[in-house]
C-alpha cells in the first residue's frame, strides 16, 4: 500500500510522540538530577508509611504509558501500510478496546490528579506537584483516542472491502 502524505505524517507523528514519552520516562527514571519521587509502574496512590506529606505522583507511568500508547499508535498505522489489517479485523477491534480502556483510565487519573493537586493547593511551577501527572494524564488520553480513531477508521475501511470480497 502506498504511504500517502496524510499517513506519512500521522507516523512521524506517532514515532516523535513515541520517543517524546520514552525520553521523558528515562529521564525521569535514570538522571539522577530529573528522578522523580514516584514507584513508576507499581501504580496506585499509596500514602507514606509514616504519615508524612511525601507528595508522591505518577508522572512516570503516565508518560511511558503515553510513549506505549504512542508506539501502538505507530504500530496501527505500520500495520496499515503492509496491509495486514486487511486479514486481522478483530486485531483493530481488539486495539479499539484497548484504546477506549486507556481513555477510560486516563480521564480517571487526569480528575484525580487534578483533584489531589488542587486539595493539597500545589503549585502549578513545582516540577513536583500532581499538575504535572495531569499534564501526561491528558497526553496519555490524547494517544489512547488517536489510537481509537485509526483503529475505528481503518476498520471500517478493511471491513467494508472483506464486505465486497466475501461475494
Amino acid at each position: 500500500m502506498a504511504v500517502s502524505r496524510a499517513l506519512a505524517i500521522r507516523l512521524a507523528y506517532a514515532v516523535v510522540g513515541a520517543l517524546m514519552g520514552f525520553s521523558v520516562f528515562f529521564t525521569w527514571s535514570l538522571a539522577p538530577t530529573f528522578r522523580q519521587p514516584a514507584t513508576a509502574a507499581a501504580g496506585g496512590l499509596s500514602g507514606d508509611v509514616t504519615g508524612a506529606d511525601n507528595r508522591q505522583h505518577y508522572s512516570r507511568a503516565a508518560s511511558a504509558g503515553s510513549g506505549v500508547l504512542a508506539l501502538w499508535a505507530l504500530i496501527t498505522h505500520v500495520m496499515y501500510v503492509q496491509d495486514y489489517w486487511r486479514t486481522w479485523l478483530k486485531g483493530l477491534r481488539f486495539f479499539l478496546f484497548i484504546g477506549i480502556l486507556f481513555s477510560a483510565l486516563s480521564v480517571v487519573g487526569f480528575c484525580t490528579f487534578l483533584v489531589l493537586a488542587i486539595t493539597k493547593h500545589q503549585s502549578l511551577t513545582d516540577p513536583r506537584s500532581y499538575y504535572l501527572s495531569c499534564v501526561w494524564s491528558f497526553v496519555s488520553l490524547k494517544w489512547a483516542f488517536l489510537l481509537s480513531l485509526y483503529a475505528y477508521r481503518y476498520r471500517n475501511e478493511f471491513a467494508d472491502i472483506s464486505i465486497l470480497s466475501d461475494f
